[in-house]
């Protein structure tokens, strides 16, 4: 019985030891994990640029970008959202659209207010014409930019609008 007595104690203490082990690795890969990622923070901070280049950087950007007169913005009327069927011979397609129209200048805006409706009815015309095979691709969209501008510039004078702009562009 004291055979069996010592043959548990030293299976208790090989257990006992081989856990301790276990441990040990267990915390040494934690550590090495910890110190990997602190040094992969640590590279990226120093990469970063500091809040102060940043400003200054995009201070210089926009600065440039006003003389350069690019990307200047003009005013924008956002008309309310279209929803038309649209002409595909199986006619079970239709367009779901969100238009904004920059213009060249403020003065436009209250005209574009006055002739809103017959502005919307062009528009609806030109949509309603259009295919699903027409508006799907990135140039037909294109397309179908230069065409409002034209027939919005029939309303309000040539060179009014600067660009036309698809907040929402659904087709099925």
């Amino acid at each position: 019985m004291a055979e069996k007595e010592d043959e548990q104690e030293k299976a208790k203490s090989k257990s006992g030891a081989g856990s301790k082990t276990l441990i040990i690795i267990l915390l040494a890969a934690f550590l090495l994990f910890i110190m990997a990622a602190g040094a992969g923070f640590f590279v990226l901070w120093k990469r970063l640029p500091s809040p102060e280049k940043a400003k200054t950087e995009m201070a210089q950007n926009g600065t440039e970008e006003e003389k350069s007169g690019e990307l200047t913005m003009g005013p924008v009327f956002t008309l309310e959202p279209f929803v038309v069927n649209l002409g595909d011979p199986e006619g079970n397609r239709f367009l779901r659209t969100k238009i904004s129209l920059e213009l060249q200048n403020e003065e436009l805006i209250e005209k574009m207010d006055k002739f809103r409706f017959p502005v919307r009815d062009s528009i609806l015309t030109i949509l309603s014409a259009k295919q699903y095979k027409d508006i799907n691709t990135v140039q037909g969209k294109q397309q179908l930019r230069t065409e409002i501008v034209t027939r919005v510039e029939g309303l309000l004078g040539k060179e009014s609008v600067k660009n036309v702009y698809f907040s929402d562009f659904v087709a099925e």
